[in-house]
């Protein structure tokens, strides 16, 4: 072979297995707020025979009766596959959080009662899942703790009544912390008769803290368990008038029927009760401590009115000597009015010009997500769960990008109006619907 042909050999060789390597990694969840355990022996898990999955019937969905492998949805939202040592081996549905759910395009042969098992692995939090059947709620089951994320049991769920032909089944999420790996639809039973009620966007759950993510270590949390005011070790408020930046509406106080912490969440609301003579209040706070590159993260419901502005983003700590951009500014979450679309962006100077850069998804922006960035010397991804939407390149200062190889810190703020919102405000939406945040935590 010549010497031409042999480097040319190497240089597909290598290309290959970096191909292989980008697809593995990218594959890697790092979103989820619970770590798994290590799988434990086949020992330790019960011993139950696994139902024969049931497969499409001649209607095109999948049979009713019938046992559902849990990794068989046509669509999810949240959730992932991982190997299971169950009995029959395969994959199970895991990295499971509240407000994740999970669709089947099901064929049920005939109407009638039905009774619905669960197979559910769970190391130390009682989940919950509901069972819809074409959007109405017709049960909710509580998942048991069974000692591990591969220590399997069967539950029982709900009986109920279905009727024949194609319909969509949807396993939605209200508590997680559990691993499923299949469901079954058998008849029989006794149903009650209760009119189902179509399901509600499920609340959030206060999960333990995990040590790790994506091979980062936490080094920083803010899990919002106290009452009342703020940690003022971890934050400080921010006092400012109406306009002081972005000609945003409201004045900035830190009152607690603004900005407080209750019932596990942190709470910022906008008030047009008139406080200290001001048409429209609400809260900010930014963190004490700065970082230079890790994974942040904060789990969030936000509010959706005409003239809300709700952010999750960071700052240089430098900016009290060089200003703003030149601190420049790394936007995690940013969200305004009543459109589904979350974005994400990076604000910094080029020389002496100002520059952006930007990116953007949409989402259910009312229900509870986790908004993360994964920050290194070599770029910035924004993540809405487990979906990569943005990534932006700042390898050795490209493009003058200094300013996001320095420490910044964490701000949380509603805004109300301002240059991007505009300045109609539905007061109804504003009075009702806060902004949520159940924890954010730094690894590095």
């Amino acid at each position: 072979m010549s010497k031409l042909l042999k480097w040319n050999y190497v240089i597909l060789c290598i290309c290959l297995i970096f191909l292989v390597s980008v697809n593995t990694s990218a594959r890697r969840r790092t979103t989820s707020t619970s770590t798994p355990t290590p799988i434990p022996t086949a020992a330790s898990q019960t011993n139950t025979p696994v139902p024969a999955p049931t497969t499409p019937s001649s209607g095109g969905g999948l049979a009713v009766p019938g046992t559902i492998q849990a990794e068989n949805y046509s669509s999810m939202s949240g959730v992932q596959t991982e190997s299971t040592t169950d009995s029959g081996g395969g994959t199970n549905v895991g990295w499971i959080d509240a407000g994740d759910w999970m669709d089947y395009n099901v064929t049920v042969a005939s109407t009638g009662t039905y009774s619905i098992q669960y197979r559910v692995a769970a190391l130390s939090a009682a989940g919950g899942l509901s069972f819809l059947f074409d959007g109405n709620n017709l049960g909710t089951t509580t998942m048991p703790v069974t000692g591990g994320w591969q220590t399997w049991t069967t539950q029982n769920g709900p009986t109920v009544s279905l009727s024949s032909g194609n319909h969509t089944i949807r396993l939605s999420v209200t508590a997680g912390g559990f691993n499923l790996n299949w469901f079954s639809i058998t008849s029989g039973g006794s149903v009650n008769t209760a009119t189902p009620t179509p399901t509600s966007p499920p609340a959030a759950t206060n999960t333990p803290t995990p040590a790790s993510a994506g091979g980062r270590t936490l080094v920083w949390s803010e899990e919002f368990n106290g009452s009342g005011r703020v940690d003022t070790g971890k934050w400080k408020y921010m006092i400012w008038p109406p306009g002081y930046v972005n000609n945003e509406l409201q004045a900035y106080v830190d009152r607690t029927d603004n900005i407080r912490q209750e019932g596990g969440y942190l709470i910022i609301q906008g008030k047009n009760d008139g406080y200290n003579g001001y048409q429209y209040t609400s809260g900010r706070i930014e963190t004490n401590q700065s970082w230079t590159y890790g994974r942040i993260e904060a789990r969030i419901q936000l509010p959706a009115f005409q003239g809300s502005w709700p952010a999750f983003w960071m700052l240089g700590a430098n900016i009290g000597s060089v200003g703003w951009p030149a601190c420049g500014e790394l936007d995690i979450m940013e969200h305004v009015n009543t459109n589904s679309t979350i974005v994400g962006s990076i604000h910094w100077n080029t020389g002496s010009t100002y520059s952006l850069y930007n990116g953007s998804t949409t989402t259910s922006v009312t229900s509870w997500h986790t908004y993360a960035v994964e920050w290194d010397n070599l770029g910035i991804r924004w993540f809405v769960d487990s979906t990569n939407y943005l990534t932006a390149n700042i390898t050795n200062n490209i493009n003058d990008t200094e300013e996001f190889h320095r420490p910044f810190y964490i701000i949380l703020n509603l805004a109300i109006g301002g240059d991007w919102p505009g300045n109609s405000i539905d007061t109804n939406g504003m009075n009702s619907q806060p902004m949520r945040v159940d924890y954010v935590r730094v690894y590095q």
